[in-house]
């Protein structure tokens, strides 16, 4: 269908993050290793499919990790949409800190731990990335996907840093500094509205870091 000049059109991303992991359960850095969903995170991943029901879903993709796929298969098989994996939707890579309690990390890697802390943004673990290697990893994939289902909604399983970049990818902050911080809980859902008219794209951050209890429709 086409549309006339003067009318928006409005791509939506829902970004999930997933639900308890054991690594979360377990404070370690679980990265990208396949840390599956703990007790709790079966219990939200239940709630969260039965608040969304209802929601309607053009696309699914979701990082190929375990945790959130689990995350978002019950919603999309719900809504009868296929889920796309992908390793490009990963969370970032901890190298020689995956695997580690936050308190070994501190205690065996004190540099390394005094960056993750910062937020240093062109610092990365050895074997790992840094917070730039991921912003454009993300980045670019979200831009393909904005293209890909112009005009739908995409909703993405990922994870807390992911989403915390795509958040600033969407919404334009483009500082190359990660000061600004989103809060993104387990569970968590955020929504982004890309609105589209006379080519110029304005982005509206609908809502952040919505819980269970706050999931609605709209």
């Amino acid at each position: 269908m086409s549309t006339s000049p003067s009318e928006t059109v409005t791509t939506t991303f829902l970004l999930v993050r997933h639900a308890e992991s054991e690594a979360n359960a377990g404070a370690y850095f679980g990265s990208q290793s396949d840390s599956k969903l703990s007790a709790r995170g079966l219990r939200q991943v239940a709630a969260f499919t039965e608040a969304l029901r209802h929601h309607d879903l053009t696309a699914v993709y979701s990082s190929d990790l375990s945790r959130a796929v689990d995350t978002v298969t019950p919603l999309a098989r719900l809504r009868g949409v296929p889920v796309v994996t992908t390793p490009r939707l990963r969370e970032r890579a901890m190298g020689v800190l995956t695997g580690l309690t936050f308190e070994e990390a501190k205690k065996r890697h004190p540099d390394m731990w005094r960056e993750v802390v910062a937020r240093s943004h062109g610092a990365a673990p050895p074997g790992g990335e840094s917070h730039e290697d991921l912003r454009v990893r993300v980045g670019t994939f979200l831009d393909e996907l904005a293209a890909k289902h112009h005009g739908g909604t995409v909703m993405i399983g990922s994870h807390g840093v992911a989403i915390n970049h795509m958040l600033r990818h969407l919404m334009g902050v483009h500082d190359h500094g990660v000061a600004f911080w989103f809060a993104v809980d387990n569970a968590s859902l955020s929504r982004v509205d890309l609105m589209e008219r006379q080519g110029t794209v304005a982005p509206r951050l609908t809502y952040a870091n919505r819980v269970v209890s706050g999931f609605g429709e709209g």
